[in-house]
């Protein structure tokens, strides 16, 4: 009976640091911790981030101060690199933040994730 409740204890506490280790309060800091094309910690950090960060209505200035630069951007968007597993020669799995701007101003923020067939 004392084994079979240790096995259950290690399987809940085992369990529990693996359904949250990927998880990680937003810290603009580690966002931008990267190569340039790899960031170690956004995934972990996007939901966070949208939940406990009103990006709408940020302007232009503000995101880049709280985020830092975009890896894309032009008069309509800016778009921050999350994730991409690459395959020889194309991706095949793309995750990305997109935050739609309208007068420099953010209208929408959402994830885009892609997956190809191949």
């Amino acid at each position: 009976m004392r084994n079979k409740s240790f096995i259950i204890f290690w399987g809940v506490i085992i369990l529990s640091f693996t359904a949250c280790k990927n998880h990680s309060k937003f810290n603009s800091d580690d966002w931008n911790e990267g190569d340039g094309l790899t960031f170690s910690y956004r995934d972990g950090m996007v939901d966070d981030l949208l939940q406990s960060y009103k990006l709408k209505g940020l302007k232009y200035q503000e995101v880049i101060h709280l985020l830092h630069r975009p890896q894309q951007s032009n008069k309509s968007e800016m778009v921050y690199e999350i994730e991409e597993l690459r395959k020889p020669g194309k991706p095949h799995y793309v995750k990305q933040l997109i935050l739609s701007l309208k007068d420099s101003v953010v209208t929408d923020a959402k994830i885009y994730e892609h997956t190809d067939k191949k």
